[in-house]
């Protein structure tokens, strides 16, 4: 009879990962509802509002962040985890990823934006560190991997890569940042261009498909905030397009592809 293969996280592992996620949770309940500074996160957020901040229902996408990792933290107990090399090469990634968000909710509810904005950047570069461990389009996962690690991580990185660029705007506009002279408008369109490139790497040398739906969904939420700037809007739903229309593209071509290798 051959041995059972060990579980990639130990019992203690598996605790640790559980009570981060107990933490983050609870710190994003406490900013939210303005237990934690006295004033919600939204509202300190739209105090400094800049070209940038989506409609306030976008940031709603972290709930169904949040659930990815309810689930990770649940899957990372389970029997069926034990084929799973994502675990192992995940490591403490998830602990240092929830003890960054712990500390930037805590930074940003009271208004320290200027150490909140650098432990983001520490933020998006570990989760960037999350996604090449865990071979994010480039390893072939289980169906349960796929679910519970690499699509959670996937969605994080790519909200995160877009709070880092709202978050940057909201810095530079609270410290009164002229922008080279550039009006703010034009600065966000440039940003959502540049961000739409972000996005067209992403899935065509990562594999990571979240990245258009993302963006589209933060872009969409800028246009309903500006709306009556035409620059914003246009560019917003302009962007949005191509970024899909890509995914599309690359969807059937390598779908396109797979049949003609089998077929061969």
């Amino acid at each position: 009879m051959s041995e059972s293969r060990p579980h990639p996280h130990p019992p203690l592992m598996q605790a640790v990962n559980a009570v981060t996620l107990v933490l983050v949770l609870w710190a994003n309940g406490a900013a939210g509802s303005g237990a934690l500074s006295g004033e919600s996160i939204g509202v300190v957020a739209n105090r400094h509002a800049s070209y940038f901040l989506p409609a306030n229902y976008v940031f709603g996408i972290w709930s169904l962040i949040y659930l990815g990792l309810i689930l990770f933290a649940l899957y990372q107990v389970l029997p069926v985890a034990r084929a799973s090399r994502s675990l192992v090469a995940l490591g403490w990634g998830w602990v240092a990823n929830g003890a960054l968000n712990v500390v930037w909710i805590v930074l940003f509810s009271f208004s320290m934006f200027v150490p909140a904005w650098i432990v983001m950047i520490g933020l998006l570069a570990n989760l960037i560190w999350i996604h090449e461990r865990i071979g994010f389009g480039t390893r072939d996962h289980s169906w349960w991997e796929r679910l519970c690690v690499v699509w959670p991580f996937g969605l994080y990185l790519a909200w995160i890569s877009v709070a880092l660029i709202s978050n940057t705007f909201q810095l530079v506009t609270y410290v009164g940042w002229d922008g080279f002279g550039i009006e703010g408008p034009v600065w966000a369109a440039l940003m959502m261009m540049v961000a739409t490139g972000l996005s067209t790497f992403m899935v065509l040398h990562r594999g990571n498909a979240w990245f258009p739906f993302v963006f589209a969904w933060a872009f969409v939420g800028l246009a309903r905030r500006y709306g009556e700037i035409p620059l914003i809007a246009n560019t917003a739903f302009g962007t949005s397009l191509v970024g899909l229309a890509v995914l599309a593209v690359v969807f059937f071509m390598r779908h396109r592809r797979g049949r003609f290798s089998a077929a061969t």
